[in-house]
């Protein structure tokens, strides 16, 4: 008899276990407006919000190191898989290069304000694929409310 009630016991724990673990290692469960950080190939739930994100690639990187003079910026590009609403689908995000300032995308009524570090150095070093970071802060897309408090004041 103890032996059975051992087995319930293991089976419900690992039932608890399977259920609670939506994320894996290395993945993200964050509130919308706080910041988090995305390793290639890891994801983020965001909190009370039907969004998954995953960072599957930096599709490029052009961006001029700060040890050099370049005629352009450049930029780089990550590939989201973002899954809302039971669909999935790609969005890249962009950023230009020599620049400290966050960057901002907007999708279906999100703001995605993110940078993408390492910043490059020396042009003469690669940045590894296993060292890109994916710093994100996804926030609600607020309504542009201008127009309406202009309206509420009155003239005199």
């Amino acid at each position: 008899m103890p032996t059975k009630k051992l087995m319930l016991l293991l089976v419900v724990f690992a039932v608890l276990l399977s259920v609670g673990s939506a994320c894996g290692p290395g993945d993200v469960e964050a509130d919308l407006g706080e910041e988090f950080s995305l390793a290639i190939g890891k994801k983020a739930v965001i909190t009370g919000e039907d969004l998954e994100i995953r960072f599957k690639e930096v599709s490029e990187d052009s961006r001029c190191a700060r040890d050099v003079v370049c005629p352009w910026e450049g930029r780089v590009k990550c590939l989201l898989e973002i899954t809302s609403d039971g669909v999935s689908e790609e969005i890249t995000l962009t950023q230009p290069g020599l620049t400290d300032q966050p960057a901002q995308e907007f999708y279906r009524g999100y703001v995605f304000t993110f940078n993408v570090e390492p910043y490059p150095e020396e042009a003469e070093k690669q940045i590894k694929s296993s060292e890109y970071r994916l710093v994100l802060t996804v926030t609600m897309d607020e309504p542009d409310d201008t127009w309406a408090k202009r309206a509420a004041v009155s003239i005199d």
